[in-house]
């Protein structure tokens, strides 16, 4: 079954096109903190933005050499037509690249409909009644796109599938350390939930778990987290991994935090409780508790029975380098053994980490 979800990733595009044919209309999302369950009520299909690696998306996006690679890759297809069967984009602001981008997108009219979300930094009561009517602005303009109404029913009901995937997917990371699934296999089975209509894949989850044996076998592999930004760089550590006698038993991908976390609670007005469903719960950089980050990576490795931590960022990322530099006191503090990697997403920049992953698997033997 692991086939199926690793062709809903390799083949998003073709995916996506097929569902645009079939009369769907398709927001594609940037960063975690776009409320994909509103865009869900609204009768649309929200997908994640996702890199290729290909360095002429780089070079196609004519940005700055010192800007994020995910940035200006994602630019690159987009210049390139590579999300040709996309309605709209929605960006969730983190940094200043991702937010900026947005304009220059805007600027060469590269899509019909782009939307910023403006998610405030805290949870006060003022914070939460600002959110909770800039959901409703954007339920306005995204309704421009579909011709569906987002209610308060229509909005119930896409809240309940995506607390659904984050319950499935919470039991999948439960289950995860006790059997004999590769970690790669583990990251297809992730990332494919951002690309695929949440009701396909939570039935193809519920089939997945329900199927998922333990593994009662002893493996003297050094047991590791893996925290990362890039799908493609994690998939190549995790091999470099393997090679050298560990395994990747659990991991912290960008977006998964949503998936198999905190659920929201749905109680009165469903805007509202979508607004406290996001604020200061998504674990993006500067607008969430590095103490409970910090804690959470911990408490994940401890439950893993994972011996260390790989902190894996992309090159010029400064949102993630400023967190680890807040992190790194903590693991220090905690005695966590752990290794900070930064690299581009490219053969000859990934290479490169062949003996640093090698020196700290060895270091916990």
């Amino acid at each position: 079954m692991i086939s199926e979800f690793k062709e809903r990733i390799e083949k998003r595009h073709e995916l996506g096109r097929q569902l645009k044919n079939d009369g769907k209309k398709i927001v594609a999302c940037f960063y975690g903190l776009v409320p994909k369950e509103l865009i869900h009520a609204a009768g649309i299909v929200p997908i994640q933005l996702i890199e290729e690696r290909k360095s002429q998306y780089e070079e196609k996006s004519e940005l700055l050499p010192y800007l994020c690679g995910m940035s200006k890759n994602l630019t690159g297809q987009i210049y390139a037509d590579v999300f040709d069967y996309v309605d709209g984009v929605m960006v969730g602001t983190v940094c200043d690249t991702n937010r900026h981008v947005l304009d220059i997108w805007a600027h060469r009219k590269l899509f019909s409909h782009l939307f910023l979300v403006r998610t405030p930094s805290t949870a006060s009561k003022t914070a939460v009644n600002y959110y909770t009517a800039e959901l409703k602005r954007l339920a306005g303009e995204l309704e421009k796109i579909s011709g569906t109404k987002v209610t308060a029913d229509s909005l119930c009901a896409s809240i309940a599938l995506y607390n659904e995937s984050r319950e499935l997917f919470g039991r999948f990371y439960d289950l995860r350390p006790k059997t004999a699934l590769s970690a790669e296999s583990a990251v297809y089975i992730f990332s494919s939930a951002l690309v695929t209509p949440v009701e396909e894949h939570n039935d193809m989850m519920r089939r997945l778990l329900s199927n998922l044996a333990t593994d009662s076998g002893a493996s003297n592999d050094i047991k590791l987290m893996l925290c990362a930004i890039n799908l493609n760089m994690a998939i190549d550590v995790i091999r470099m991994v393997e090679k050298y006698g560990g395994t990747v038993v659990t991991d912290d991908l960008t977006h998964n935090a949503r998936y198999g976390s905190n659920t929201i609670d749905m109680d009165g007005d469903p805007f509202e409780a979508l607004a406290r469903g996001y604020l200061r719960k998504v674990p993006a950089p500067g607008i969430y508790s590095f103490e409970k980050r910090a804690t959470e990576i911990k408490d994940r490795m401890t439950k893993a029975e994972a011996r260390g931590m790989i902190y894996l960022i992309q090159l010029y990322c400064d949102a993630y380098a400023i967190e680890y530099a807040i992190l790194k006191e903590r693991f220090d503090a905690w005695n966590l053994p752990y290794l900070k990697l930064e690299a581009e997403d490219n053969p000859s920049s990934i290479e490169q980490l062949n003996v640093r992953i090698q020196s700290f698997v060895e270091s916990l033997l």
